[in-house]
C-alpha cells in the first residue's frame, strides 16, 4: 500500500508521462505487470488441481455432495480463468 506522499508522486509521474508521450501512456494504461498474470495463473492451477484432488478424496469416501461441490468449484474456477485470460489477450 502507498503512503499519501507516494500517491501524490505517482500521480505526478503519471501526468508527466502523459503530457510527455500521450500515446506511451494510453498503451500502459490499464495493462497488468507479467508477475502479477504468473501469480494469477499459478493460482487457478493450484485451486483446480486441489479441487480436482478433493473431489476424488471425496468419491472415494463415497460423499455425493462433496463431488458435486468440488465440480462446482472447479467449474467456477475455470470459467474464472477463461473469462480473466479472453479479457487480457483481448
Amino acid at each position: 500500500m502507498l503512503s499519501e506522499s507516494e500517491r501524490r508522486t505517482l500521480g505526478e509521474i503519471e501526468h508527466a508521462l502523459s503530457t510527455e508521450d500521450p500515446k506511451l501512456a494510453e498503451t500502459l494504461q490499464g495493462t497488468e505487470m507479467p508477475a502479477a498474470r504468473e501469480r494469477g495463473r499459478h493460482a487457478y492451477a493450484v485451486l483446480l488441481a486441489l479441487t480436482a484432488s478433493m473431489g476424488l478424496l471425496a468419491l472415494a469416501l463415497g460423499h455425493l455432495t462433496g463431488v458435486v461441490a468440488c465440480a462446482l468449484v472447479a467449474g467456477w474456477t475455470w470459467g474464472s480463468w477463461r473469462l480473466r485470460r479472453d479479457r487480457t489477450t483481448g
